[in-house]
């Protein structure tokens, strides 16, 4: 049986310079969930194990389909309620969806027999979880590698390429995490920072 693997497929999604630069992004769909607050707090992490449990299901429901595939990397996006990027407001002010990407012979009803199948583990925030379709975009991103509370050199680089390509931000502070926290040192994380944007009016 042929596994897809969207991190291999999908190249100029999961795969970034570590210079700024211009991509399409295509038409995807996902499973999400939002949130508020510190990322270090109970309910982001009982949230993001209901979100990876809720993927993992969908993976053996299409497996017994002969569709087997690999689970795509944990995405988060990042605002705040004023607008501010989130690296200047108290981490209790932020607000965060994090989300995974599914490849496209998965379909929603998979989404709901997988969040019940998951329900048996009496995970928290199931019914939070979403289907979402995200539409064509294109942004500006790069890869940043280190820890996630050193960005602002990172994020600098795509703000200042969006200004001299005379570019507009028109979306949250984007981030892939193609690394685990968990198995990888802080100076090693590789992640990619993304912001949808569109021509701006001159």
């Amino acid at each position: 049986m042929q596994k897809t693997d969207l991190s291999k497929e999908q190249k100029q999604y999961y795969r970034a310079k570590t210079s700024p630069e211009l991509v399409a992004i295509a038409a995807a769909n996902f499973i999400t969930v939002e949130g508020s607050g510190d990322p270090d707090s109970s309910g982001f992490h009982a949230k993001t194990k209901a979100l990876y449990a809720t993927a993992y299901n969908i993976k053996k429901i299409n497996k017994l389909q002969n569709q087997d595939f690999r689970v795509a990397p944990l995405e988060g996006f990042w605002w705040t309620e004023a607008g501010e990027p989130v690296g200047e407001r108290p981490r209790d002010e932020w607000h965060w969806k994090l989300q995974i990407q599914l490849p496209a012979f998965v379909v929603k009803n998979d989404f709901k027999q997988a969040a019940a199948l998951a329900g048996n583990k009496n995970l928290r925030y199931l019914g939070e979880l979403q289907w979402e379709t995200q539409s064509p975009s294109l942004a500006v991103q790069v890869l940043h590698t280190g820890s996630y509370k050193d960005e602002t050199a990172s994020v600098k680089k795509l703000r200042d390429y969006i200004e001299q390509h005379h570019l507009e931000i028109t979306g949250a502070h984007h981030e892939i995490y193609l690394s685990d926290p968990n198995k990888t040192a802080p100076e090693k994380l590789n992640t990619i920072l993304r912001l949808e944007v569109k021509s701006a009016k001159i």
